[in-house]
């Protein structure tokens, strides 16, 4: 294609350099005209000169192979052929992609539970970093109150009843795989006592014991009719546990393992009557001594659980039962004056139930540190008391008696470290 342009004669420079100029400054401007008529013949754009790029995966890359970028991150594009797979005859092929699981975390030994480090806390842990073993050591306070048991042998008076008591309970564990351990605690020793007294010189300090034949009223004269009495009741108990545990993501653990409680109380009464001459004596005593002690072996499950309320702090539940064998024994001794005695001295064994029962708020302190406060409940079925063996009675008392309860309630204040 040829354009020619004509120009007025006096827009042309005069001289040979006004003809050259002129003479290239047309021949640029048909150029363009050629280009931008060929382009719009074509549908081409605007842009000239400029040839459209294609984006094409190169041939050579095939599934399995080829990389993804995203960001500054590489993901690599598999197919199905590297799964294992199972053959018709039921073997596996060997693939070069591995399951989702442990071996993701890089945790050979925490059988599919991936979780965070030592003193990681749900919801602070993360699940999928490396489980590292960890021990943990608990101490904490209980203040707690025998509830019942309260007794009087006299109408005259009666005890003050007992109090609340410091008990201190350790444990000590270890999880070796983040799911499996094992724990010990010891509970005790708990020391509770209630006491009473009357003294009235005129006497007329009465009683509630009554006696069975072969005894006679007589065989309690220094309790009828006292100037002085005094009573006590004291009981003690302390326990030992071991337990395998299994834990979940730090929010639950179940445990089951053998225990053993030791469980004693002790009543003592004492009479006297210093108006009336005992033969051998000045006056009339009298003395009524009941021990029992009771040796509890078995087994027991519970579990403890943790749900979180806020970022660091949880409320928690704890439980314990367990069925054990009772080896029973009680001591019964009983003087008035010195011509009435009566001794028993008998042991068994039976059956008796235990239950526990506590619930708190937790606090994480560190990730090694938490705090916890509580209430709880202990309970006992089927052991000896000391004022059972005799219920107000003189006589009749041959052998161990083991069907009453041993109740107890209060709080706790403690502590665990984790490392």
């Amino acid at each position: 294609m040829r354009i020619r342009l004509n120009l007025p004669s006096n827009f042309v420079a005069s001289g040979e350099h006004g003809n050259g100029a002129w003479h290239i400054v047309t021949q640029a401007i048909a150029t363009l005209m050629v280009i931008v008529g060929s382009n719009a013949a074509l549908g081409q754009g605007a842009l000239v000169g400029v040839a459209p790029t294609k984006s094409a995966v190169d041939g050579a890359t095939t599934t399995g192979s080829g990389v993804i970028t995203l960001g500054t991150e590489d993901y690599k594009v598999v197919g199905a052929s590297d799964y294992a797979a199972t053959t018709a005859t039921g073997a596996a092929t060997e693939g070069s992609v591995a399951q989702v699981g442990c071996q993701t975390c890089q945790t050979q030994s925490c059988r599919g539970n991936c979780r965070g480090g030592r003193g990681s806390a749900y919801p602070l842990g993360n699940l999928c970093a490396p489980c590292e073993p960890f021990w943990y050591a608990s101490i904490e306070t209980l203040f707690m109150e025998r509830q019942g048991g309260s007794y009087s042998g006299s109408p005259s008076f009666g005890m003050n009843g007992f109090d609340f008591e410091m008990i201190p309970r350790i444990t000590i564990g270890c999880v070796p795989d983040c799911i499996n351990g094992c724990e010990l605690t010891f509970t005790g020793v708990a020391e509770w006592k209630q006491s009473g007294s009357a003294s009235n010189p005129a006497g007329g300090i009465g009683t509630y014991l009554t006696p069975v034949s072969p005894f006679l009223p007589d065989d309690i004269s220094a309790f009828s009719n006292s100037t002085d009495q005094t009573e006590s009741l004291e009981a003690r108990y302390w326990s030992v546990e071991a337990n395998k545990t299994m834990v979940g993501y730090d929010v639950a653990r179940c445990l089951c393992g053998i225990r053993y409680i030791d469980y004693q109380e002790a009543y003592n009464y004492e009479a006297e009557d210093a108006n009336t001459t005992g033969g051998s004596t000045p006056t009339v005593l009298g003395s009524l001594n009941s021990e029992t002690q009771n040796h509890l072996i078995g087994g027991q499950v519970g579990i403890d659980l943790l749900y979180p309320i806020c970022r660091r702090g949880y409320t928690d539940f704890r439980a314990r039962a367990g069925v054990f064998a009772n080896f029973a024994d009680m001591d019964f001794d009983f003087r008035n004056n010195s011509d009435t005695t009566l001794f028993v001295d008998d042991d068994t064994i039976t059956v008796s139930g235990m239950l526990e029962i506590a619930g708190g708020l937790r606090f994480q302190v560190t990730d090694c540190i938490s705090i916890r406060a509580g209430g709880e409940l202990w309970w006992l079925g089927g052991v000896a008391t000391a004022t059972d063996q005799f219920r107000n009675t003189i006589g009749g008392i041959n052998s161990v008696r083991t069907g009453s309860d041993f109740f107890v309630a209060g709080g706790t204040l403690g502590a665990e470290f984790r490392y």
